[in-house]
């Protein structure tokens, strides 16, 4: 058997993750809402369709026709759909750093999803030094924005191996292994000599005879363990185009794997895998034995060509081709078009990863992973009632949002995605069904009465609409914050309220005490402050390990923790969310106290995600 083959099978990974391949240059994004879309480059001419916001089209020529009535920037002649006509160069943008703010919460399309959800993972963690499936996991860089062993995409110990095997099979259907790819490759200090598999004993391989001496003064130039040469030896040999950096963590190998044991799980599969007696942290997942963690912590047991991509840098190479992310997507539901957008699957991921740099080989991985071969609730719209509120036609592709701690995680990731949502008459959050925009378009007369007005009420639909109030979700966004079903986390310990409302607009949010009390801008955030926000809608902010509610974790917090466990107080509301400190578990345990004693003492940082 394989070594990577242990604790590995079936496993499902717990993660929160064109058509026309043309330069930017020559590609168009819409930036307002129900722009038309003419037959000829002024507003008198017939109008084939109407083009919402973020919608990419191409430029048939850069130059622009001269202005008219009713589009003062002149006319861009473009091509969309297969058809060639006209659009107001007022509402079309050339730049990447403008579309971004287009697909921003609620996500109401499978572009959008995918857009926002490619926007999350490349701001919060691939820009942030976590560029790397295993670094994603296991955050061990030195020299990234979060705290070493903190901010962790996934709960899943064996999710690197997974993502890097499904990337594999890709890249070898579609020759890119001969590619010159870029590995970063951690190192801990005082590691074991070698890293034997815990059940098998150690796997033979690799190739310990020197046979290319520069390659050698590279690895040494690396300052790579004799221990990791042997495995890159034989991938050099293989792939002499394949480049290897080593990432110094300056981590004790052991004191890491304490930690990791605590902040990741293990699927069922094999006994050995799990701590005797079974410690659960939720149906099917448990606490993984020091040996498994280990395991998956070293890197040296994923040196060959099969896992290795777990450790290539994911961002965005022209070297990816929308026919490799063909492959990936092939045999499920994203094989072909999606009828909402009018696109296929595989020319969105590519779109989305040139625009937000993200390997768009991993999204479609990454997406397929999550969402599986068939259409679920996170990528079909459908509507559904959680906690009493019903909503419908929202996606989310990576599953961003999904805490296992909910009772229901897939219908939690839809209800972060419809974040900036608004509610119909009937009190349901309402995104797009069936393709039809949630806000419906007026159309414009084709021969506005007054042609020479360009604000004429009659050419509307070829202007931008503002919105009288900022939407819920591009606050979160600015302040960093997230939505976890009513609660709002990701508040570092000792933020002030003044601190995030400079992040936004501050006229329109207000913090509330738990007694109803307006807080101060310099008094501190803490479990139990109400966020209230100028459309009307209100969430509780949670601070992991602030059981009391003062804004720190300290002593205070920890006797309550364990007086919870021994029944001496019930926690209830978001003081019981605060409790949750191991993360991935559905109920306050002896998990939880552990994790925020080794806060306490300094050997790990509560994720407040």
């Amino acid at each position: 058997m394989n070594k990577k083959q242990f604790c590995a099978f079936f496993i499902i990974g717990i993660l929160f993750f064109s058509v026309l391949n043309v330069s930017a240059a020559t590609t168009g994004y819409i930036t307002g809402s129900g722009v038309s879309f003419r037959s000829a480059p002024n507003t008198s001419s017939s109008v084939y369709s109407y083009l919402n916001k973020g919608v990419s089209v191409t430029l048939v020529s850069t130059s622009l026709s001269k202005p008219t009535s009713g589009c003062s920037k002149g006319w861009y002649n473009i091509s969309y759909n297969g058809r060639n006509g006209y659009v107001c160069a007022n509402y079309v943008s050339t730049s990447n750093e403008e579309v971004k703010l287009k697909y921003g919460l609620p996500w109401t399309s499978p572009k959008k999803a995918i857009f926002g959800g490619a926007d999350f993972i490349a701001s919060d963690y691939i820009a942030a030094g976590q560029n790397t499936s295993y670094l994603k996991k296991f955050n061990v860089n030195p020299n990234g924005k979060y705290n070493q062993n903190g901010h962790q995409y996934m709960a899943n110990l064996a999710a690197p191996f997974s993502e890097a095997k499904k990337s594999y099979e890709s890249y070898k259907a579609n020759g890119l292994l001969s590619l010159p790819l870029h590995f970063t490759i951690p190192i801990f200090n005082n590691m074991p000599s070698t890293s034997p598999h815990p059940v098998y004993g150690e796997e033979k391989g690799g190739l310990t005879t020197v046979k290319d001496k520069n390659f050698e003064k590279q690895l040494d130039a690396e300052k790579f363990p004799e221990s990791y040469k042997k495995w890159l030896r034989a991938l050099h040999e293989t792939y002499p185009n394949w480049t290897f950096s080593a990432l110094q963590t300056n981590l004790d190998f052991s004191q890491t794997v304490d930690i990791q044991q605590i902040v990741g799980s293990i699927q069922k599969t094999h006994l050995e895998c799990i701590l005797q007696p079974e410690q659960s942290t939720e149906p099917g997942w448990y606490i993984a034995t020091k040996e498994t963690v280990a395991y998956y912590l070293d890197p040296r047991n994923f040196l060959e060509v099969d896992s290795v991509l777990m450790f290539e840098d994911l961002g965005y190479n022209d070297v990816y081709k929308e026919e490799t992310v063909k492959s990936v997507l092939k045999g499920t539901f994203m094989e072909g078009k999606d009828n909402v957008d009018n696109q296929s699957y595989s020319s969105m991921f590519m779109e989305a990863g040139k625009i937000y740099n993200v390997n768009p080989v991993y999204l479609a991985s990454l997406s397929r992973q999550e969402m599986g071969a068939t259409k679920g609730i996170a990528a079909s719209g459908e509507k559904f009632t959680y906690k009493n509120v019903t909503y419908v036609g929202f996606y989310n592709f990576y599953n961003i949002g999904a805490y296992s701690s909910e009772e229901n995680p897939a219908k939690a990731g839809v209800v972060y995605a419809a974040q900036g949502g608004t509610r119909n008459s009937e009190g349901v959050y309402v995104g797009n069904v069936g393709g039809e925009p949630s806000t419906p378009v007026v159309k414009p007369d084709p021969t506005p009465s007054n042609p020479s007005d360009e604000n004429n009420s009659s050419n509307k639909p070829d202007k931008p609409t503002t919105p009288t109030t900022t939407p819920v979700g591009v606050h979160l966004n600015k302040m960093k914050l997230n939505l976890k079903g009513n609660y709002v986390t990701n508040v570092s310990i000792g933020t002030t309220a003044g601190t995030l409302k400079s992040k936004t607009d501050s006229s329109e949010i207000t913090f509330k005490k738990s007694n109803g009390s307006t807080l101060g801008d310099s008094e501190k955030i803490t479990t139990g402050t109400k966020i209230k926000f100028k459309s009307g809608e209100e969430y509780t902010i949670v601070l992991y390990g602030d059981l009391t509610g003062d804004g720190d974790v300290d002593s205070a917090d920890l006797l309550r923790m364990r007086q919870q466990l021994l029944g001496k107080v019930s926690l209830s509301g978001e003081y019981l969310e605060a409790a949750h400190v191991y993360n991935t578990s559905g109920k306050v345990d002896s998990a939880d106290l552990l994790q925020l004693r080794r806060h306490l003492l300094g050997k790990n940082q509560i994720n407040q995600m």
